[in-house]
């Protein structure tokens, strides 16, 4: 295994450990101040957000992967990806989002902006290979925001 693909795979582990610890934190109600808790939110944060997955996972079809090194399926631009270059990962955080609203726990917060900031990591590591390999990347990143539409085009 290449140094690339030790560090891709590197940072699906990393994914899956920051996964388990919002599940694991938020049930730590009792340490730390408890923040803003809604059940109602946490449901509609967690529909959202699966929904969101489901359908970004459509979108790429056979180019998803957990690494951030692409397959070779081809470059996903429809759908979700049509408007933002990484709906997953934004439909990922929704979801944990959801998680830490329903437990109230700071530091179920807390892990989520640690996910958060991670993806925004991964994302660019993912961003060097598919420039890399697709030829369009540039000109896909500059109509297409980052997580969200319109918000961190990639200039130049």
């Amino acid at each position: 295994m290449n140094a690339n693909a030790v560090r891709a795979w590197a940072m699906v582990a990393v994914q899956g450990v920051l996964f388990l610890t919002v599940a694991v934190t938020a049930f730590l109600r009792d340490v730390g101040p408890a923040l803003f808790t809604s059940l109602w939110l946490a449901l509609a944060l967690v529909l959202v957000g699966s929904a969101g997955v489901i359908a970004s996972g459509r979108n790429l079809g056979r180019s998803l992967t957990p690494s951030p090194v692409p397959n070779e399926a081809g470059l996903a631009a429809s759908g979700l990806y049509r408007y933002a270059r990484h709906p997953m990962y934004t439909a990922l955080v929704v979801i944990c989002l959801g998680v830490a609203v329903g437990s109230g726990a700071l530091l179920c917060y807390v892990s989520v902006v640690v996910l958060a900031v991670f993806f925004g990591f991964k994302a660019r590591m993912e961003e060097r290979y598919l420039r890399r390999v697709y030829n369009g990347y540039d000109a896909y990143a500059a109509r297409t925001g980052r997580f969200l539409p319109g918000i961190g085009r990639r200039k130049g």
